[in-house]
């Protein structure tokens, strides 16, 4: 006897699969998650028929308190797949204070249920009387007993996922994803602080007990805002236990914020809550809602933790406003984006000149575009200590803040115990900093110590799995070990995950031209060049230059190019430069113009492969006295 295959359902294009749970439009699987597929389901069955929230939570989230705006969110999603997202609705109608109705013609295909049985289609129509609509009234009585059962069933439910929950009260380390906020608030200029948002709550419960709980980077999670992947697809990917999802709905300022918290192993959401707070309230909705997710995946949470979190001071809105729009800003990592984000930032202190995390940001921000050689050392990097040490002072537990000044005494004060201990506080206080891991394995490498440069560059790898730059980042470790052929397989994984990767490509480049493969290393560098939006008249010279004399000719029409650029040149590059076309008094002469600058980039001249041709030079030896590198001792790679 065969067993029962339920019937699948055809509306409009799409066909609805309940064995397979499969969506599709006649060329396409559309992707939902399990919740959104049950839901669309139920309502599917219920065709024509008003549906009560209540109905579609107990059918869908049986054995779970969930409130309604996690229904409301799943209907938003399911419109916007159906593409029912317009003025009037063809698929799902909202009813007010009643619920929801599937408006759409349903054809019911019956399968077959034996051999030679041919699958039938039979169109049953929508219901469109009052009377046909309307559900029963409960009684009272069945009203206390609906809710006496719910209660058991709820409280049944949480005892189950603690009992059963492998990772919960362990000892081992687990991992979740913050997915990025979905903006829901109709405005698409809303999209900054749904993405500012993310970055806080990566922040916030990442800080909750880092030795028990790993939360994915922000760059990595990102990566994911735009893709229409299954929680199990991402799971798997990531390589999470947990994955939290949520939304923002904002107006007449308030945040009102949705959030659900989802086990990846079997999907099953433990938990969701509504947020409405005052806009100078958000952070103190962040740290709640961090503290709630350490409590319910039970990771374990010390007194000061919690403290911490129920004591975050109120932050003026438009002070908020103004570092979320300069994050949103600078994550694009771009000299003009960068620009904007210092205006924000100090709008952000001007309206809350107590807001820490406006200091760190801006630091931050003079130290990219000095190392983006955007402007003289000089001009930003007093202006970066002042801020990161007025956001130390501040906020002494601000992770950011410790890795900015770090950078700063390494780069700029070329004091490398200084740097190391900023370094290590930075990632005890927060061990899900990609970017402090990034830049602890920077000071590694600078000071000789490639063997911990390439730990620590693991770490956060760990924390950041698919993020290019953790890829090309290990590349350029290799290089500055002499190991370019375990190099160029990093390099390739950065350009694996993003074809357009700039850093990729340099990083191939770089590669291949310490092996001595010119040509690929100059049709790399070209690449670059042309990836990251170079006027077509600088990238003609540098063909022609190519064309004309290869690799020396394409770095000789580079030179003479930055040699008539009419702003900021770095000295260094100069001397970088004419190292390729083997100038070497040029490039000394270069490098003594850097000193007197302070340029950033010295710290690498111990290590850099590029400046081996000078290391016999007695100038260049004085040179590596005086910047305080010559005692650091190189030591090679063990195992790899």
């Amino acid at each position: 006897m065969l067993a029962h295959v339920p019937p699948s359902y055809e509306f409009g294009p799409y066909r609805l699969d309940p064995a397979q749970q499969l969506l599709t439009d006649g060329v396409r699987k559309i992707p939902l998650t399990p919740k959104a597929f049950q839901t669309l389901l139920v309502l599917v069955e219920a065709r024509g028929r008003v549906v009560a929230k209540d109905e579609i939570l107990q059918k869908v989230w049986p054995d779970a308190f969930v409130e309604e705006a996690v229904l409301s969110q799943n209907i938003f999603t399911l419109r916007k797949q159906l593409r029912d997202d317009g003025g009037d609705a063809v698929y799902i109608e909202t009813v007010p204070k009643r619920g929801y109705r599937f408006a759409a013609t349903v054809r019911l295909l019956e399968l077959p249920n034996a051999v030679g049985e041919q699958a039938s289609s039979t169109e049953v129509p929508t219901l469109s009387s009052p009377a046909q609509t309307s559900g029963p009234v409960l009684t009272r009585r069945r009203i206390v007993l609906v809710a006496v059962a719910v209660l058991f069933a709820t409280l049944a439910t949480l005892y189950s996922i603690r009992r059963t929950n492998p990772t919960l009260g362990s000892s081992g380390r687990v991992m979740l994803v913050v997915l990025p906020v979905q903006n829901l608030t109709g405005d698409p200029s809303q999209e900054y602080l749904a993405d500012g948002l993310t970055e806080e709550l990566i922040a916030d419960v990442g800080s909750l007990n880092p030795q028990r709980l790993g939360v994915i980077a922000r760059t990595s999670a990102m990566a994911y805002k735009q893709k229409s992947k299954t929680i199990q697809e991402i799971a798997k990917d990531l390589g999470v236990d947990y994955v939290l999802e949520a939304s923002l709905r904002e107006g007449s300022g308030h945040v009102r914020f949705t959030a659900q918290l989802i086990r990846a192993a079997d999907q099953t959401h433990l938990w969701a809550h509504n947020y409405d707070r005052p806009m100078e309230d958000i952070l103190a909705l962040q740290g709640e809602l961090a503290r709630t997710v350490g409590e319910e995946i039970r990771i374990g949470l010390t007194q000061e933790t919690v403290a911490r979190l129920g004591s975050l001071r109120p932050v003026r809105p438009e002070a908020y406003d103004g570092y979320v729009r300069g994050r949103y800003h600078w994550n694009e990592r771009t000299a003009g984006e960068v620009r904007t984000a210092i205006d924000y930032f100090q709008r952000a202190i001007a309206e809350d000149p107590g807001f820490a995390p406006a200091y760190a940001s801006l630091a931050d921000s003079y130290v990219l575009l000095t190392m983006m050689r955007e402007a003289p050392p000089a001009e930003m990097m007093s202006k970066a200590k002042e801020a990161a040490l007025k956001a130390q002072t501040l906020d002494p537990t601000l992770a950011n803040a410790h890795t900015v000044l770090g950078e700063i005494d390494e780069v700029s004060g070329w004091d490398w115990a200084a740097a190391e201990k900023e370094f290590r506080r930075s990632v005890e206080l927060d061990p899900n900093d990609s970017n402090a891991h990034h830049q602890y394995a920077i000071h590694f490498v600078v000071t000789g110590r490639f063997q911990q440069a390439l730990e620590e560059i693991r770490r956060a790898q760990q924390v950041d799995p698919i993020a290019p730059v953790s890829f090309s980042s290990m590349g350029w470790i290799y290089l500055r070990a002499h190991r370019p052929e375990l190099a160029i397989k990093e390099c390739q994984k950065s350009l694996d995950l993003d074809s357009h990767y700039v850093r990729g490509h340099l990083c191939l480049g770089e590669a291949y031209e310490e092996q001595g493969k010119f040509k690929q290393a100059v049709e790399e560098f070209l690449v670059g060049k042309i990836l990251s939006g170079a006027p077509q008249q600088q990238l003609a010279e540098l063909k022609r230059g190519l064309q004309e004399s290869g690799y020396g000719g394409y770095f000789r029409a580079r030179l003479k190019q930055m040699q008539q650029q009419k702003s900021y040149v770095s000295p260094y590059d100069l001397a970088d430069l004419s190292l390729r076309i083997g100038d070497r008094e040029a490039a000394l002469r270069w490098l003594d113009a850097a000193y007197a600058e302070h340029s950033p980039y010295l710290v690498f001249l111990r290590i850099e492969p590029r400046m081996d041709p000078l290391r016999s030079e007695p100038r260049f030896q004085n040179l590596i006295r005086r910047i305080g590198l010559a005692d650091i001792q190189i030591t090679s790679l063990t195992g790899e």
